[in-house]
């Protein structure tokens, strides 16, 4: 509010001036039209720029544009799309996953929604991620002009994005006059892992006339180096248990009891760089014709020390010796027991992935007479990803995990003692997952545009589009593999000794085990124990190797079942999936104006065919237990879909008195699903369950045989023995999510000379055919001839949703105040978004509690009902000062995550596969730069993010244990010393 009144006072003020001096009139136009003539740099030339973008703009477009050359207002792009009304960015290395936040962020919505198409020059570009955009991550910020972020649709707009479409503009030689050159050096450095980074960028660009026209050349490169640290603290689910007597009358009360409690610290480290090449060539007035190539290259390593809990969470009991604390039967605090100690595991974990894409385009623009124009581009487009993700773990049981979650931090306890003696350790699992997926795609685009000298309609446009893309994505899954487990022994270990220790490293080559302190863990400001004994680093890096050797070591004391691993190959078929799109697209639109009520607009429609393609495998489950079903071989799956789309699209502009613009626009978008939503492939598995019943003998009887004799075991079971899953799978027939969408804004350029302007917009989308799973029995074929059913999960088009809200903005520069004052600024804005979801509930992904109680109508995930900005700008003589506080409210991270699913028994003896909806909790990071322009070519400053060191927070929501905090993180302050130089 306070906000709003000084844009209005400073108005009015502006107006009054006006008003008292008409005499001066002709004068103040000569003024504007000098200023008009001065290139405007810094803070002030960025806004200029935006807001000429959103003023001129057809439709509806919100812009962030580099203050300098290679500068955009943050580190990274996908940090400068958050600045941006409406859109807000998730704070985690991954969508849906809680357990590993990032420093930089990662992953755009636009209005709450996660479909946003991406571009570089107004042309599609993506990762090779599965998905169908361009991760933001990985481009080099340094290599932008600017990223406009356009909400709502044209006709002649490559369609798909749903909740938007982001452009990433790079500079072109004809953009300067004459000769620019400008480079830049930082440091970076981050305050928690207290480690240096690189960074640099160079441009140069130039425009000569020559005999042949006029030719332009542009050369753009940047290297980024940035290394974080987070640490993180866990409560696990709770679950409702028989086993503590709190009174101490004999009975055993029904308790909410957490399975424990755990912590870990993720280093990151990434190097982005970049490379942009630009040739323009004029020979004549009426032709000019482009090529560009563009190439970003992205690598990221992180890895973390884990300590996390294994054990059984229905046998967790409270140690009533000790002091505890409940609130209604739920715990507070106290000592966490079980029999046989609490099995916890001690891991590392590291993932190392490397991405790049590559963009080269030709276009062409012709002017063919006054009043016809023809453009036309092609373009290829090739990404690659690669990736590891590898875990190895030890194994340490516990006599006892103290938990208090009375403060705002969780406070955990063990006997250090214990957990410090390496003959308490033994080899727990390896875990490995590899990805290496390439996409290309070639496009072709023709627009030819025709304009009127007067009349309503002002110009008519044609054009069509084809593209061809395929994509080859090989993932090996999550291949765990078990060392030593507790439940090994009485079967494939021997029962009546202790699990092998750490002595299996005078087997394996080196020491492959350290002792981890968490040295100045989260700050110092919470209490964990430290002195765990955890595997190195090199022994995740190490796959193969490492795991080869591991469980090589391992296998003299298995008596049965267990031994020497064989990784998986990534190059079988089986693993290997491809897909195949093309697409051919035309649109009408024309351009209509009514000077005498200064209104204009256009009215169009799109139409795309596409057509899918996709190859890949089912995979029949390998239970030793089951032969008959398949014993792990494969067979070949072969999809195909197509589909038209047609969607028409209205903007209209209206100014009805000078600088204030009345916008609407609606239209229909479509958003198709990601490529790793349509694989064709599907893994079948079947697993023992013990406690099924077939022909009135319990499962677990018929497995065991005579359990004095191991040798009477029954090596294969009845297929009423074994509970048979497809897992989640994905859909190669899914089609497009469809919305209706509509824009109503109201633009107030109260001082558009001096960057003034306040806006509010509304906007609404009835959104169709959601992506959602759906559990269904499928019925799959035996290698002996007979039948089977599997419970399959997997994605489809189903159900309705409405997004809605408005997003207010102001921005002002505070001239009117005396000096030094004058120099003040601020740009602010804020979104509201409420949404509701009709989903079946037989076709929704629904959250069930642990104790198998069902939960209500969840909101739509990634979208926070809240968020906002507030930049605040000092720009007078050498200094440029900018402090910016980005907020967005708590939103759905996801249902089921890993850490927050499972399968246990309740007190009622049903098994529960239990899945949990997981919050972002709000969150605000403070961030700023202070730079001075030594003079009109150098310029030094420092850069600085999270400065208010902000605790990011996860909610987990259970029906009997509670809504509470379940996770807590902390990272580094990043600070940038930079120098910039520009001629």
């Amino acid at each position: 509010m306070a906000l709003a009144i000084a844009a209005f006072l400073s108005a009015n003020a502006h107006a009054q001036e006006a008003a008292q001096a008409p005499a001066d009139a002709e004068q103040d136009s000569e003024d504007v039209k000098e200023f008009d003539a001065v290139i405007v740099t810094g803070i002030r030339g960025s806004i200029y720029r935006a807001q000429d973008i959103k003023r001129d703009a057809d439709t509806f477009v919100d812009s962030v544009t580099a203050e300098d050359i290679g500068a955009l207002p943050d580190r990274s792009v996908t940090e400068t799309l958050s600045r941006i009304p409406g859109v807000t960015i998730d704070r985690f290395l991954s969508a849906g996953d809680p357990e590993h936040p990032s420093a930089e962020g990662s992953g755009v919505q636009v209005r709450g929604m996660t479909q946003v198409r991406s571009e570089l020059n107004g042309r599609d570009t993506f990762s090779a991620n599965g998905g169908r955009s361009i991760g933001f991550q990985d481009v080099p910020s340094e290599l932008m002009a600017g990223v406009d972020v356009y909400k709502n649709q044209k006709a002649e707009m490559i369609e798909g994005g749903l909740g938007g479409t982001v452009d990433l503009r790079t500079f072109k030689p004809f953009d300067f006059d004459g000769q620019r050159i400008a480079a830049s050096v930082s440091e970076n450095y981050g305050n928690f892992s207290e480690q240096y980074k690189p960074s640099a960028s160079a441009l140069y660009s130039n425009h000569w006339e020559t005999d042949f026209g006029k030719v332009g050349f542009l050369v753009d490169v940047a290297h980024s180096e940035l290394a974080t640290r987070t640490d993180g603290m866990f409560v696990r689910p709770f679950f409702e248990t028989d086993n503590t007597d709190v009174d101490g009358d004999g009975t055993n009360e029904r308790l909410w009891l957490p399975r424990g409690a755990d912590w870990r610290t993720l280093d990151f480290e990434r190097e982005r760089q970049g490379v942009y090449l630009a040739l323009q060539w004029q020979p004549s007035d009426d032709v000019e014709l482009h090529a560009t190539g563009f190439q970003s290259r992205y690598d990221e390593l992180w890895f973390e020390d884990a300590i996390f809990v294994g054990n059984d969470p229905t046998a967790v009991r409270i140690d009533t010796s000790q002091p505890f604390e409940l609130d209604g039967g739920v715990f507070r605090s106290g000592r966490l027991v079980q029999d046989g100690n609490i099995p916890m595991g001690t891991d590392i974990r590291a993932s190392n992935s490397n991405s790049k894409v590559t963009d080269f385009s030709l276009g062409l623009k012709w002017t063919l007479t006054d009043s016809t124009e023809l453009t036309t581009e092609l373009q290829y487009v090739k990404a690659e990803t690669r990736r590891l993700d590898s875990t190895v773990s030890l194994g340490i049981n516990v006599p006892y995990i103290d938990v208090d979650l009375t403060g705002g931090t969780p406070s955990v306890g063990i006997d250090q003692e214990f957990t410090g003696n390496p003959a308490n350790y033994y080899w727990g699992f390896t875990m490995d997952h590899r990805d290496d997926n390439v996409a290309d795609q070639l496009a072709w685009r023709a627009d030819l545009k025709h304009s009127f000298d007067n009349g309503f309609f002002r110009a008519i446009k044609f054009g069509v589009r084809l593209t061809d893309r395929s994509a080859t994505s090989r993932d090996t899954g999550y291949d765990w593999q078990a060392v030593f487990q507790p439940w090994m022994q009485w079967w494939a270990l021997p029962g009546d000794q202790p699990l092998p220790g750490l002595d299996l490293n005078d087997v394996v080559n080196g020491s492959l085990t350290h002792l981890n302190t968490f040295d100045n863990f989260y700050r110092g400001d919470v209490n964990v124990p430290g002195s765990f004994f955890a595997p190195v680093l090199d022994t995740a890096l190490g796959f193969p190797g490492s795991y080869l050797d591991i469980h090589e070591a391992a296998t003299p004391y298995y008596s049965c079942c267990y031994g020497q691993i064989t990784p998986r190959n990534i190059r079988d078929p089986q693993w290997t999936n491809v897909q195949n799109e093309s697409t051919t697209a035309a649109y009408a639109m024309l351009d209509f104006a009514l000077d005498s009520i200064r209104l204009d607009g256009n009215v169009g429609v799109r139409a795309v065919r596409t057509e899918n393609a996709a190859k890949g495998f089912l995979v029949y489950p390998s239970q030793i237990a089951a032969p008959y079903l398949g014993a792990g071989e494969s067979e070949p799956i072969n999809a195909s879909n197509s589909y038209t789309d047609v969607l028409p699209s209205l903007n209209v502009r209206w100014e009805p008195i000078d600088n204030l613009i009345v916008r609407f626009a609606a239209s229909k978008a479509i958003a198709r699903p990601a490529f790793s939503d349509m694989q064709a492939y599907r893994i079948l598995s079947a697993s023992v369950n013990d406690d099924n019943m077939v022909g009135g003998v319990r499962c677990e009887d018929i497995r065991i045989g005579d359990p004095d004799d191991p040798a009477d075991d029954v090596t294969v079971l009845p297929a009423g023995c074994l509970d048979l899953t497809g897992g989640s799978t994905d859909n190669p027939y899914l089609e497009p999510m469809k919305a209706n969408q509509f824009d109503l804004s109201l633009e107030w350029y109260f001082d558009p000379d001096k960057g003034g302007m306040a806006w509010v917009n509304f906007f609404h989308k009835d959104i169709k055919d959601y992506f959602r799973n759906q559990a269904q029995l499928v019925t799959y074929p035996g290698a002996d001839g007979n039948d089977y059913e599997y419970l399959v999960t997997q994605t489809i088009n189903t159900g309705t949703a409405r997004i809605q809200g408005a997003e207010i903005g102001w921005t002002q520069f505070f001239d009117f105040l005396p000096a030094p004052f004058d120099g003040f600024g601020i740009a602010a804005n804020y979104t509201y978004i409420d949404s509701s979801t009709d989903v079946p509930i037989e076709a929704d992904a629904d959250p069930v509690d642990t104790d198998g109680s069902r939960y209500g109508e969840m909101p739509a995930d990634g979208l926070s009902k809240n968020s906002y900005n507030v930049a605040a700008f000092y720009e007078k003589g050498p200094w440029q000062i900018r402090l910016a506080y980005n907020w967005r409210s708590e939103y759905l991270l996801g249902i089921g995550a890993n850490g927050y699913n499972g399968t246990n028994d309740n007190l009622a003896g049903e098994t529960v596969a239990w899945k949990l909806p997981v919050y972002s909790d709000e969150y605000g990071q403070l961030d700023g730069s202070i730079f001075y322009s030594i003079n009109d070519n150098v310029k030094i400053g420092l850069e600085m993010n999270n400065l208010n060191n902000a605790e990011q927070r996860t909610i987990m929501e259970q029906n009997g244990g509670g809504r509470r905090v379940t996770s807590w993180y902390v990272n580094d302050t990043r600070y940038a010393a930079t120098l910039r130089v520009q001629f």
